[in-house]
């Protein structure tokens, strides 16, 4: 949907940029980071993206990067939804730059996680929620097809922020992907734009963990 406002640049494009001190923010996880970094690069999960895209400066240009170049992909693309016209993807992620013979820090570091907003739920706690919670399935129309919770509505997550209006803020909502990494970044955006964080609740291990449990899907 966003691709084309998408720039994907080589490694040998970014080094340039490395050197002229443009940020390089690293969109892998904690534990991803910790092993080994674009030298300077700072960290900002996707996990935690939608909840703390705002530390990305708007004015300036930008490089996101992560292993492959697929979720930093996926961040760029939204961050151009949202009116960024000046984030780049490193094409190939840090796996190319490395590949290319570009440095790597692979200096230890101890860095963690933020406190996340929301609630964390287990597959029968998310069961109990069913009755009174709406339930939010933030994957791709085919992955819902294929199997969802009952009663589960479809909303992507690169669509989540235009159709916010479509969630009640009165009402638990309980978000839903495969495993919960998806359902965990909709979390987090939806408490940063004042959905209340004890009525939002992800799905810990998603529609893998509620399969694995036993318990029933629709399709």
């Amino acid at each position: 949907m966003y691709e084309t406002q998408v720039k994907n640049i080589a490694p040998e494009e970014a080094r340039r940029l490395h050197e002229e001190g443009v940020p390089f923010i690293d969109v892998r996880e904690v534990e991803e980071y910790a092993q080994a970094r674009i030298p300077g690069a700072s960290l900002l999960p996707l996990s935690e993206f939608m909840a703390r895209y705002g530390e990305i400066p708007q004015d300036r240009p930008v490089v996101l990067y992560c292993r492959t170049g697929n979720r930093s992909w996926q961040a760029a693309a939204w961050l151009a939804s949202l009116g960024y016209d000046q984030v780049l993807n490193l094409d190939g992620g840090i796996v190319r730059w490395y590949r290319l013979g570009l440095p790597v820090d692979t200096t230890p570091v101890e860095v963690g996680y933020a406190a996340t907003p929301f609630q964390e739920v287990g597959p029968h706690e998310a069961q109990a929620l069913l009755e009174e919670a709406l339930v939010v399935d933030v994957r791709e129309p085919w992955e819902y097809a294929e199997g969802h919770l009952p009663g589960a509505v479809n909303i992507p997550l690169s669509t989540l922020p235009a159709r916010l209006a479509e969630l009640p803020q009165d009402r638990p909502i309980l978000l839903v992907c495969n495993s919960g990494n998806r359902s965990g970044v909709a979390a987090d955006f939806l408490v940063g734009q004042g959905f209340p964080g004890e009525k939002v609740y992800n799905l810990e291990g998603g529609t893998y963990a509620w399969m694995a449990s036993g318990l029933p899907v629709e399709r």
